[in-house]
């Protein structure tokens, strides 16, 4: 109950929602140590500077970090040295088309880079990843717990946190994709699986219905194939919220734990449905 009496709080003011999900392998900094502009202008040597202290390339605005946090602004270069491979730094690059406070439009695109000299290795454009309207995507942070698919093959994820505007009608959703190296090519093996979910509705005061779903992702030895499996616990805590006979606001929560395994086919995991995010 009194989990749930926090969350109606959390409601109120949306921006804790940003780290939705999130774990502790997921940078809290931005690694970039003031080298931003440096990796830019080796990733786009035709960008060009605007009066604003941005960056254009071909149409689209890249914003240098002003600071070493990822949950300042989501539009901003992110980068993180990836503990699996010291020798290599990850960089994603919100590349925006339009920007205002009704919508946003963008992709970002991800480098690897060697960490000591810069030079970008592999490189991987996701399109419509910054595009927004209602719910805002509110932060992007690397995710570089050890996703072993396989011996000598570790994967880096990629989590957007995205928020609602409305009061009564709270949202919040972290969703998770993963790449893997392979040759000069980084390519996406696990695509769009929600992580955490907060959502509920509610008249503002005391009397609704919530629910939060979290889910972490283990790899597992496959029985069928070198490539490992991945398992996904799924935690749903559901709250109705009455309005007692002495005005008090009572809470009844429910709790459940499903499981679901993903299997790699070839190319990448399949994610059911009903685990990834709706568009």
């Amino acid at each position: 109950m009194k989990r749930f009496s926090s969350l109606r709080t959390l409601f109120v003011a949306p921006i804790v929602l940003i780290g939705l999900g999130a774990p502790a392998a997921s940078a809290g900094q931005n690694e970039c140590a003031g080298r931003a502009a440096d990796i830019i202008r080796r990733a786009y040597p035709s960008a060009t500077n605007a009066d604003d202290g941005t960056l254009l390339f071909e149409g689209a605005t890249i914003t240098l970090p002003k600071d070493d946090s990822v949950d300042g602004d989501p539009h901003a270069v992110i980068c993180r040295v990836w503990p699996a491979q010291p020798q290599l730094m990850l960089i994603a690059v919100p590349l925006m088309t339009e920007q205002s406070d009704s919508e946003n439009e963008g992709d970002i695109e991800l480098l690897v880079a060697d960490s000591t000299n810069l030079k970008i290795m592999q490189r991987l454009r996701l399109d419509g990843f910054m595009s927004d309207d209602a719910v805002r995507v509110r932060s992007v942070a690397f995710d570089t717990a050890r996703y072993q698919l396989a011996p000598g093959k570790t994967a880096f994820g990629l989590r957007v946190s995205l928020e609602g505007s409305s009061r009564a009608n709270p949202f919040g959703e972290t969703t998770l994709w993963l790449f893997s190296i392979e040759g000069d090519q980084l390519n996406p093996v696990l695509d769009n699986i929600v992580v955490g979910e907060i959502h509920g509705e509610w008249d503002t005061v005391c009397a609704g219905e919530f629910s939060e779903t979290t889910r972490t992702l283990s790899m597992v030895p496959s029985a069928k194939a070198a490539v490992a499996d991945i398992v996904v616990t799924e935690k749903t805590t559901t709250s109705v919220d009455t309005v007692g006979t002495d005005n008090s606001c009572n809470s009844e929560d429910k709790t459940t734990i499903d499981k679901h395994r993903l299997q790699y086919d070839g190319s990448g995991y399949g994610v059911p449905k009903d685990l990834k995010r709706v568009e």
